[in-house]
């Protein structure tokens, strides 16, 4: 069952983003004495921009290490059950999103430099702080096609989506308008980008847990019909004598 392999590659994504975290966190913003506060709402082309990193160039080598981290134990895993096939959609989608975004980041591509939010959003391809999230996406729709797996199609278009909004939108200002009671300005532990990234995170591995549970349940429903259909023969060659 496709379950039973993708819950473990949801757990990977989810986990190697939950160790970045540390990268995300700043030296905070306590917003006091006149000090100029202005914080970004939401820009198409990215808002977890280089200059606003703490640490791009640990953050570069940490993405770098963690997409062949993950991609060796889903190789390993996949071999293991035989359907390696199945994880080569996303490899290769991986592979040439990192390398582009390499490419592009290294000959410092500046967009198509055209009043449009949609060619603006191209310019998320370049390396910022939601590019680990963004590559994680891309790479579960390839994941899908392979698995040919609806449940987890479906998950990956929501997570694409959830994606956009972290790469795009400030979280504080994502949980203001949602109604908590925050000071979407003042960020004194220094989170404010780390929750773009924690967020999906947490997401895939609480789906991650979802697969999990629904693979072990699927052998014992199994198990339980085998039994069912044996313990009927058994009575029906009983009954004929």
């Amino acid at each position: 069952m496709a379950t039973r392999r993708y819950w473990f590659a949801l757990a990977v994504f989810g986990g190697l983003l939950l160790l970045s975290l540390p990268l995300y966190v700043t030296h905070g913003s306590p917003c006091t004495g006149g000090r100029d506060c202005a914080v970004g709402l939401s820009s198409p082309a990215g808002l977890l921009t280089v200059d606003q990193l703490p640490r791009p160039g640990l953050l570069q080598v940490y993405a770098l290490l963690a997409t062949a981290l993950g991609g060796f134990l889903l190789v390993r895993r996949y071999r293991r059950t035989g359907n390696l096939g199945r994880l080569v959609p996303a490899i290769l989608t991986a592979t040439v999103f990192a390398a582009g975004t390499a490419w592009l980041t290294v000959t410092h591509w500046h967009g198509f430099h055209r009043p449009s939010a949609l060619v603006e959003t191209a310019e998320l391809i370049l390396f910022n702080g939601a590019t680990p999230v963004l590559l994680v996406a891309v790479t579960l729709l390839a994941l899908a096609a392979g698995e040919r797996s609806l449940p987890l199609l479906a998950f990956g278009v929501l997570f694409c989506a959830v994606a956009y909004v972290a790469a795009t939108y400030d979280s504080f200002y994502l949980l203001g308008r949602a109604g908590l009671p925050l000071d979407t300005l003042r960020d004194p532990r220094g989170i404010r980008q780390a929750l773009n990234i924690a967020v999906p995170a947490a997401l895939l591995l609480v789906a991650a847990a979802v697969a999990r549970l629904a693979a072990g349940r699927s052998p014992a429903r199994a198990g339980a019909g085998a039994g069912t259909a044996t313990a009927g023969g058994r009575h029906g060659r009983h009954s004929r004598t």
